[in-house]
C-alpha cells in the first residue's frame, strides 16, 4: 500500500479542529503549541492551544529565525474559532508558528512544517476525498471515512492492544487487537487482523470492538460483525487499512479507511524508524549515578519514569501503562542527574537510590497536553536500559568486635579506620546469605557474590541507626529471631568513594 502524506509529530499535540486561546490572570508566563489538523493541495487546517495567555496569534513564514513581536505584528490574531488557511500552492512546503503573551511573559510554539498535496482541494474539514483516503476504491455499500488521529492506546495483556481511532466528525472506532507474546506490549505487529471472538494472534476481538457515533456512551456503540484490518509500517509510521461492517439497529453498514501516522501508546517496530531523533539520550553512567537528557522541543510535553529493571519485570505492566501511571510530566529539553540518596533537581521530593552493577530502565513518551487528554500518548514509549558500573575497590578498614549475643539482640563495637567516609551494616540470616552465594546473585543480574552484596547492603541499612557515620561503642542491634544463625555484613566506603565488602563469622542467638 503506497505511503500517503506523512508528517512528523514533533511539535504537534492532538489533531484538533478548534483554536483555543485561554484567558487567564497574569500570574504565570503563558505556553502555546500549534497543531496541524489536515493538509490538502491548496489549504490546511490548524489549531492553536495557549494557556495563561491574554493574546495569541499565528503566521506562515519562511522557516528562519522569528520573534514573538514579529508574529503579533505580521500574523493573525486568533481566539476560539476554527481556522482553515486557504490559497496555498500545491506541492509546496510551508512553516507555521504561534505566539502567546501576557504581562508576565511571552512564548513561541515550535514551528510546524508541512507540504501541500498534489491536485485540487475543497478546503480542510475532513472531506471523504482527502489525503488519507485518495487511493481507496469506491465500493458499493461501503462508506469511505477519514481517520484523523488515534487516542487511548492501552495494553491490557502482553499481547492485547486496545486503541481508539477518531474520525473527522468525532465518531470513534474502537479496536481490540490480539497480537504476539514476543512483542512485549511495545508495538503493534504488522499483518492482517481478522474479526473473531478468540484470543489468537492477529485477531480483532468482536466482543470488544465497535463503532461509537458522537453522542453515544463510550461503553455502548455498534459491535463489528465482519471485516479485517491490515497493519503495515513504512518510514517510521503506521499505515493501517480497515474494512469493517457493523449492525446499527438492524441496518448493516460497512466502512473503509486508511490511516497513516503514529499510534497512541505503541512504538514503531525496531528498524522502521531509522534516523529519527531519540527522545532519551544517556550522557553518563557511573557506579551510583547516571545522567540522561530528554530531547523534547520547547513546549512539548512528555512523561518520564526511571525504575530498577528487577522491579519492572515483577509487574504485569507495559511501557505505556507504566509511564502514564508512574511517570512525571514535564516539558522541553531537560537533563537529569540521578545520584544515590540525592533529591532530583527537576522532580522535587523524589530521592533516587542508585545501586552499582544494576540494570535500570528509563521510559519516556510524548504526551497530548490538550484539555482532557493529558494521559494520552502521542506515540510509542521509548525505553532505554542502562547498567550502572561496578564500584571501585576501596581501601577503607573497619574493626567490629561482637561483645554479647542474646536471644533477640547482639551488642558490638564498631571502629572505623582513618580513611573511612562511612560504613553500612546489614544483619542477614546465614541461610538467606547462603542462597545468594549458591547462585541467586546471578539470577538478580550480578556478575559476582561480592558485587551483589555491595549493592544489597545499603538497601538493608537504610535508617540512621544502621548507617554508621562514626565509630560506635556498645551498639545494640535488636529484634533478631531467637535461636537463628546471623551473619553480619559490612560495606565500607573510603574517602575516594571506593567500597569494600566485609563478611564476619556467623553467630547464633540463644
Amino acid at each position: 500500500m503506497k505511503q500517503l502524506f506523512r508528517f512528523v509529530v514533533v511539535a504537534i499535540v492532538a489533531l484538533l479542529s478548534i483554536v483555543s486561546c485561554q484567558k487567564n490572570v497574569d500570574t504565570v508566563a503563558p505556553t502555546v503549541n500549534i497543531t496541524l489538523r489536515e493538509v490538502g493541495s491548496t489549504s490546511a487546517t490548524i489549531a492553536v492551544h495557549a494557556k495563561n495567555a491574554n493574546e495569541c496569534a499565528y503566521m506562515l513564514y519562511d522557516g528562519d529565525a522569528i520573534s514573538v513581536d514579529k508574529v503579533f505584528l505580521q500574523g493573525v490574531m486568533v481566539e476560539d474559532s476554527e481556522i482553515t488557511i486557504d490559497n496555498l500552492k500545491p506541492e509546496t512546503t510551508y512553516y507555521i508558528i504561534a505566539a502567546a503573551r501576557n504581562s508576565v511573559g511571552e512564548a513561541l510554539s515550535e514551528s510546524v512544517k508541512f507540504t501541500t498535496q498534489k491536485g485540487s482541494d475543497n478546503g480542510g474539514g475532513g472531506n471523504n476525498d482527502d489525503d488519507n483516503n485518495t487511493e481507496l476504491p469506491d465500493i458499493d455499500g461501503v462508506e469511505t471515512i477519514n481517520i484523523v488521529k488515534t487516542q487511548d492506546g492501552r495494553w491490557y495483556e502482553p499481547y492485547n492492544y486496545y486503541v481508539t481511532f477518531v474520525r473527522d466528525n468525532g465518531d470513534h472506532i474502537v479496536l481490540d487487537f490480539y497480537t504476539l507474546d514476543e512483542t512485549m506490549s511495545s508495538y503493534l505487529p504488522y499483518g492482517q487482523y481478522s474479526l473473531g471472538n478468540s484470543y489468537d494472534p492477529f485477531i480483532i476481538h468482536s466482543e470488544s470492538s465497535r463503532y461509537i457515533p458522537v453522542g453515544v456512551e463510550a461503553t455502548e456503540g455498534y459491535y463489528f460483525t465482519d471485516g479485517y484490518v491490515s497493519v503495515d509500517v513504512a518510514n517510521g509510521y503506521y499505515s493501517i487499512y480497515m474494512m469493517l461492517t457493523y449492525d446499527e439497529n438492524g441496518t448493516e453498514k460497512s466502512i473503509q479507511a486508511l490511516y497513516n501516522g503514529l499510534m497512541s501508546g505503541a512504538s514503531v517496530p525496531e528498524g522502521d524508524n531509522v534516523g529519527a531523533e531519540k527522545l532519551i539520550e544517556v550522557l553518563e553512567v557511573g557506579s551510583t549515578s547516571f545522567k540522561f537528557r530528554i530531547n523534547a522541543e520547547e513546549g512539548q510535553y512528555w512523561r518520564c519514569s526511571v525504575v530498577d529493571k528487577r522491579v519492572y519485570d515483577q509487574t504485569a505492566s507495559n511501557p505505556g501503562a507504566w509511564v502514564v501511571t508512574y511517570g512525571f510530566m514535564l516539558s522541553g529539553t531537560l537533563t537529569f542527574d540521578w545520584r544515590n540518596g540525592e533529591m532530583s533537581e527537576h522532580v522535587p521530593g523524589y530521592q533516587m537510590n542508585v545501586s552499582s552493577s544494576t540494570d535500570y530502565l528509563i521510559l519516556a513518551a510524548l504526551m497530548d497536553y490538550s484539555e482532557g487528554q493529558e494521559n494520552n500518548l502521542l506515540g510509542g514509549v521509548e525505553v532505554v536500559q542502562i547498567r550502572t558500573e561496578a564500584e571501585t575497590a576501596g581501601k577503607g578498614t573497619v574493626d567490629i568486635d561482637i561483645k554479647e549475643v542474646n536471644a533477640n539482640d547482639v551488642v558490638f563495637d564498631c571502629t572505623l579506620g582513618e580513611d573511612v567516609w562511612c560504613c553500612y551494616v546489614a544483619m542477614m540470616e546465614t541461610a538467606n546469605l547462603q542462597e545468594i552465594k549458591d547462585g541467586k546473585y546471578a539470577m538478580a543480574g550480578y556478575d559476582s557474590y561480592e558485587e551483589c552484596m555491595l549493592s544489597l547492603i545499603p538497601a538493608l541499612s537504610h535508617d540512621s541507626m544502621r548507617q554508621f557515620l562514626e565509630s560506635q561503642v556498645d551498639y545494640r542491634w535488636e529484634y533478631l529471631k531467637y535461636n537463628t544463625s546471623y551473619t553480619m555484613c559490612v560495606k565500607v566506603v573510603d574517602m575516594d568513594n571506593g567500597a569494600n565488602f566485609i563478611e564476619l563469622e556467623p553467630f547464633t542467638t540463644k
